[in-house]
């Protein structure tokens, strides 16, 4: 802003000088001056107030000026005063919630090791025979389509309050909300899925409350981001979540640091109450073409199964009605292994009760002789030359069987023979006659 006067027409009388000339003398003179020297005066003085009016502006436009910036400085000031206090807020908030969950995962020595109840918590089981563990993960491998999504999506109808059991097992309801993540290939899970939920519009407002299901690729890699499969449990207030499948949740299963990745993730999400279900592939095959049967032949590093609490394999053909079920790690006992039959159309599925792989069928096949725990273990696990691994667990099976009465154990001791078991043997507790399939099934399987 400039302050210059306009100056001209006053170069010739300087208004504050005297009058040169005698009033007497030179009248006109001295009156010319006069009056010359008086609008000279005139116009410095209006000069001088313009000067006045525009300092003064100036000084108010620069105190605008001043205040703004001021009001700009102290608004920046508040708004950093605003977020340091909500990210001081949200680290106490995280520390306080780290010192909560700390203290609920301590224990002192008595109550860890001996305040045990006498079997784990079932979400999926009966008794000592539990296919899923609270607060250990279910893992549910297969190679493709032998109906990983279809005994998946009868858990999820389970969970989410709409069944009571599945495959004959009873199944635990969620408390809060069941998340289903449909990463592999979700057209085709939302179709077989659909197919158990089709014909049920009374059950369409309750579906849109307790389910949710993301689509397509996780939002981060779990492994890379152990936190993000539990952040994304409790986005969506979902305390049961199912990973389908665990290719997608995570790249480079066969890596440790990957499998170790999401181990974490798992094991953060089951720390805060959410339940995890993972669908999972297998190797191609077991050794010498076989099918896989333990842990070996599910695909990927050895942490993804060590960390499970439970690890199920389906095998079959692509397409078959009839599959197998195996039992690889249990919380409990080994159940089964199982003929499990799909229902294509409905997308249920049922124990298929086999004569020729059915254990009490065999008992009542040889009423007189019995059955050994190789025989047993030939039945059960189809095989001419059983392990002993295969005859302790069919011996195990036959112990259970005639706890729940449907055999009637005879040892050694008692027909004279010796060595250590081998003479033990297991008769059927009644004739086929006395009692009906139903009611044996029900005993037999837990149905």
């Amino acid at each position: 802003m400039s302050l210059d006067v306009d100056w001209e027409g006053m170069d010739t009388v300087a208004p504050e000088e005297p009058n040169p000339f005698d009033p007497d003398r030179h009248p006109e003179e001295y009156a010319a001056w006069e009056k010359q020297t008086a609008a000279a005066r005139e116009q410095v003085e209006a000069a001088r107030e313009r000067q006045r009016e525009l300092i003064e502006r100036e000084r108010e436009e620069r105190k605008a000026r001043y205040l703004t910036d001021e009001t700009d400085r102290q608004l920046v000031l508040i708004k950093a005063k605003a977020a340091a206090q909500a990210t001081y807020d949200a680290e106490q908030a995280q520390l306080a919630k780290a010192n909560a969950d700390d203290a609920a995962r301590i224990h002192d020595g008595a109550t860890f090791l001996l305040d045990l109840p006498p079997t784990p918590p079932a979400l999926w089981g009966k008794g000592e025979d539990i296919l899923w563990a609270r607060g250990e993960a279910l893992m549910i491998a297969g190679p493709q389509g032998v109906g990983k999504t279809t005994i998946a999506g009868q858990l999820l109808r389970a969970v989410a309050g709409l069944h009571h059991e599945v495959l004959g097992f009873p199944v635990e309801p969620c408390e809060q909300r069941v998340l289903y993540l449909a990463m592999d290939r979700p057209e085709q899970a939302r179709r077989n899925l659909g197919r158990m939920f089709a014909g049920n519009a009374d059950e369409r407002e309750f579906l849109a409350e307790i389910l949710r299901f993301w689509s397509g690729p996780p939002p981060t890699d779990f492994a890379a981001d152990p936190a993000g499969l539990l952040r994304l449990a409790q986005q969506h207030g979902a305390d049961v979540v199912f990973v389908d499948s665990l290719k997608d949740a995570a790249v480079g299963l066969s890596k440790d640091e990957v499998g170790a990745g999401y181990n974490r993730a798992r094991q953060l999400a089951l720390a805060e109450g959410v339940q995890v279900v993972e669908l999972h592939h297998v190797v191609k095959s077991g050794a010498d073409g076989s099918k896989p049967n333990n842990l070996n032949g599910v695909y990927g590093s050895t942490w993804l199964t060590s960390g499970a609490g439970s690890v199920v394999m389906l095998w079959g053909e692509a397409g078959d009605p009839v599959i197998e079920l195996l039992h690889l790690k249990q919380p409990m006992n080994e159940v089964g292994p199982l003929k499990v039959l799909h229902n294509r159309e409905t997308g249920l599925s049922e124990v298929y009760h086999d004569e020729d792989t059915d254990v009490v069928a065999l008992a009542r096949r040889c009423l007189s002789t019995g059955v050994s725990a190789a025989e047993a273990a030939r039945c059960q696990f189809s095989v001419e030359k059983p392990t002993k691994a295969q005859v302790e667990k069919a011996r195990r099976n036959m112990h259970r069987l005639a706890e729940k009465g449907l055999l009637r154990f005879q040892p050694a001791s008692e027909d004279g023979k010796g060595g250590r078991g081998n003479g033990d043997r297991w008769f059927a507790a009644a004739p086929a006659s006395w009692m009906s399939d139903s009611e044996a099934d029900h005993d037999r399987y837990g149905e």
